[in-house]
């Protein structure tokens, strides 16, 4: 399934719940309310919406840098990978060819095996540095008598040590998740900013169940959305293997 179909569903249910729960209310409890009460609720429901607000912007602010980070890595090991490939074409022709073939394997590694992996949240094995190794190794044993091929090896080392760097950090963002305790704000904050709701009473009792049921989708859209890039490397909406499939398709 889908994350734009998942994410409609969860939409769908959360519109449901809420008008489903109004509806329940008002046959359980159908008296109206004195005017002092609803001031004081009123004043309530305010201060739930503004740090329900708060913990929303917060959870918002953590996953997207998250993502922000893993896509800067992630271009910046591409980028690097590329270069190396290129400075391959300066040496000698066997020596080319072992370089570049090294760099093709470590990107299809890295698209085919990694990012599957990454995206289910498992655990990456030790063979995508093995095969970064392989590299570094075939430009440190090429041949670079003349001072052209040995200032080309000394700009490859820079290229493969960015490459390494952002490899690393690439790795470190497959372990961020957003913490436990800003999921439990978001989850009560929403239900409690959806139930605060069904204290008032409006004459149209349809407009008043299509408000909470539009307020209970949007909240149920925001955690579906903050769900989903809490995996940096989630499909659709993380950071996906297109800076590499660009240079290496």
């Amino acid at each position: 399934m889908s994350n734009v179909i998942s994410g409609l569903i969860v939409v769908a249910v959360a519109g449901l719940i809420g008008g489903l729960g109004l509806l329940v209310r008002v046959k359980v409890f159908p008296g109206k309310e004195d005017e002092e009460r609803e001031d004081v609720a009123g004043y309530v429901t305010m201060m739930v919406g503004v740090m329900f607000a708060l913990i929303l912007a917060l959870a918002l602010v953590s996953v997207w840098e998250d993502k922000d980070s893993a896509e800067g890595h992630v271009a910046t090991e591409a980028s690097s990978l590329h270069e190396t490939y290129l400075l391959g074409a300066a040496m000698l022709p066997a020596d080319q060819q072992k370089i570049q073939a090294a760099a093709t394997a470590y990107a299809d590694y890295v698209v085919h095996t990694e990012w599957p992996a990454m995206r289910s949240g498992k655990e990456v094995g030790d063979d995508g540095w093995q095969l970064l190794t392989n590299l570094r190794t075939s430009f440190l044993n090429a041949d670079a008598a003349t001072p052209a091929r040995q200032a080309v090896l000394s700009d490859a080392t820079t290229q493969l040590s960015n490459l390494a760097d952002a490899r690393r950090g690439r790795l470190d963002d497959t372990e961020k998740r957003m913490p436990s305790v800003l999921w439990v704000g978001l989850v009560l904050g929403g239900l409690l900013t959806v139930a605060l709701t069904f204290i008032y009473g409006i004459e149209q009792r349809f407009t008043h169940i299509g408000m909470v049921m539009g307020l209970a989708a949007l909240i149920g859209f925001m955690l579906i959305l903050i769900y989903n890039l809490d995996n940096p490397f989630n499909k659709g909406v993380g950071a996906d293997t297109a800076p590499f499939t660009r240079y290496f398709s």
